[in-house]
Formats: structure tokens, C-alpha cells, sequence
């Protein structure tokens, strides 16, 4: 049985009670039926609680969605949060996809019913209000993908909407994640937040790094999960270390695409496979986020998250 929290309104939604989780960092852990798991900085909590509007909360739920449903329970930060706000609303096609999505999840046999009406929805369809989640709906009905079955919220996937979820499954490229393979030190954290973070937020795609992955599987296997849904790998070669050598190489024989940092004063024991490669090399974070979504966006295109 898992623990019982106390129930607090939820920090990002505001408009649902949350179980709050004690937590050693310097903020929140809640998870929210409509949200979903996340954690939040106190300065980031701040800056929400000075104002933040419905349309901008709703946005910020349905990332938090999006990101546990990658397997990640994300940290929204004052670095991140304004990142993360200023991502372009979705498609009325992709938040209808996301709708059809989103209601497989919990399904056991084909033909089971979900509920229209429950609070994940709303997250998961980057919607204001319940209005906007029941046009969605109407979309995928009128599409012959699902359908309300009941005037209390049932609702079944058509024969033709499992269909089209089998063929979104194979459509890997449309993968927003970015897989970063570097060391997990201390001193490299503000690194990562300020500098991988932040160059792969502005570049219109969705950082992860697998130790802030809450998972159950073996560390290896988890690694190669998320690499396996991952757009492209940044690996940083800072502290040398052997994992973040697999894990380059392992993208590699993929096919996907791996952009190569290393920190200035490490640059002289890299590999002399690695030295082939072009390669970033940085001495601040600022530096190593503006050489990176440059290099990103030159290399893949603006990802999805940036009009």
C-alpha cells in the first residue's frame, strides 16, 4: 500500500488537491491527479504565487504530464520555469492526439472505458477548462477515433483510434528528449541546469538526465530505455568518465544523433576517438547553453517546443 500524504491545493494547477510528499530540497513534491508527480524550487513557487494566470498554469501542468509520462518526475525551477511558459501551445491535431493517448494509459482489455471527466485529461490536452477537453473529444469522434458512451463521462477508443496509436507508437522521430550523458558530481549540477538545461530548453527541446528519472528498473536498462526514445544524446566528457563513453557510443550505433562537450581544462585527455568529432567545449554554463542550442538548432531544426 503506498503512504497516505496530507493533501494540500496543488501548486501548479491550484484547482486540485495534491498529495504532498516530504521532500530534503528546498521547495515542494506533490502529486497531483490532474498534474501529475513534480518538484518545485521555493523561488519558483514564488514567482507562480505573484501571479500566475490559468492559461499559463495549464501549460505548465500539461508539461509536468508530458514529462512523467517520459518517465521523468520533473524539478520546475526559477532557471526552467519561464523556459517551460514559453513553450508554444500545441496543435488542436497533437492535443487531440494527446487526448487519444492519454486515455489508453490504465486501459487492461481493448474496448474499456475511460473518463472524460477526470482531471488528467485537462493536463495531458494542455487545456484551460473542461470545455476545451470535451471539443477535443468531439474532434476524435468525428474522426471515428472515440466516443462518448455515457452521459456521466464514459468513453470507449474506436477500432480505427487503436489503429492510429499503434502507427503514433512507430513515429519515434517526433521525439522532443534530449538524452544528456555526462558526470553525476556535485560540482557539475549548476552545469547541467544552467548550461545543458537551459541549451536544450532554448532550442525547443526537453532535457533529461536519467538520475532525476524516477524508475524501477536496473540503471543500465533504464539508460538504454530512455536513449531508445531520445531525438538525440549530449554527452559531456568532463571527469572522463566510462558510462558517458557507452552511452555515446551505444547512441551512435542507433543512428541518433550525439553532440560532443567537454569541459576546456578536460579537453586535453579526451579520447583520441573522441577528438575526430566537433566538440563544445565550454568553461561557463552560459557559454555551454548558447554554443548548444546554436549547435542544436543548426543540426536538427528548432524542435517542437519552439515556434
Amino acid at each position: 500500500m503506498p503512504p497516505e500524504y496530507e493533501k494540500d491545493p496543488c501548486e501548479v494547477c491550484v484547482d486540485q488537491q495534491a498529495a504532498t510528499i516530504p521532500t530534503n530540497i528546498d521547495g515542494v513534491h506533490q502529486n497531483c491527479p490532474r498534474c501529475g508527480e513534480f518538484k518545485l524550487s521555493r523561488t519558483a513557487n514564488t514567482i507562480m504565487r505573484r501571479g500566475l494566470g490559468t492559461e499559463k498554469r495549464a501549460r505548465l501542468s500539461g508539461w509536468v504530464r508530458e514529462q512523467n509520462r517520459s518517465g521523468s518526475i520533473p524539478m520546475i525551477t526559477s532557471d526552467n520555469l519561464n523556459k517551460i511558459l514559453a513553450r508554444p501551445l500545441p496543435s488542436l491535431a497533437e492535443r487531440a492526439s494527446a487526448l487519444l493517448i492519454e486515455a489508453e494509459y490504465g486501459l487492461k482489455n481493448l474496448g474499456d472505458r475511460f473518463n472524460i471527466y477526470d482531471p488528467r485529461f485537462l493536463a495531458a490536452t494542455y487545456s484551460s477548462s473542461q470545455q476545451d477537453v470535451d471539443f477535443l473529444l468531439r474532434m476524435l469522434r468525428e474522426q471515428g477515433l472515440a466516443e462518448a458512451k455515457t452521459t456521466d463521462g464514459g468513453c470507449e477508443i474506436q477500432p480505427s483510434g487503436y489503429m492510429q496509436l499503434d502507427g503514433m507508437r512507430k513515429r519515434t522521430s517526433i521525439s522532443s528528449q534530449g538524452f544528456v550523458a555526462m558526470w553525476f558530481n556535485e560540482d557539475l549540477d549548476q552545469i547541467y541546469s544552467a548550461g545543458f538545461e537551459v541549451g536544450i530548453f532554448n532550442a525547443g527541446y526537453d532535457p533529461i538526465r536519467v538520475d532525476r528519472v524516477e524508475h524501477i528498473n536496473k540503471i543500465d536498462d533504464e539508460i538504454i530505455r530512455q536513449i531508445n526514445a531520445s531525438k538525440f544524446v549530449v554527452a559531456d566528457f568532463t571527469g572522463h568518465r566510462g558510462g558517458v563513453y557507452f552511452e555515446a557510443g551505444y547512441a551512435l550505433g542507433l543512428g541518433i544523433p550525439v553532440f560532443w562537450t567537454c569541459r576546456k581544462g578536460d579537453m586535453g585527455e579526451l579520447h583520441f576517438d573522441i577528438r575526430q568529432f566537433n566538440c563544445i567545449d565550454w568553461a561557463t554554463p552560459e557559454e555551454l547553453a548558447s554554443r548548444l542550442s546554436v549547435r542544436l538548432e543548426a543540426v536538427l531544426g528548432l524542435g517542437p517546443n519552439k515556434s
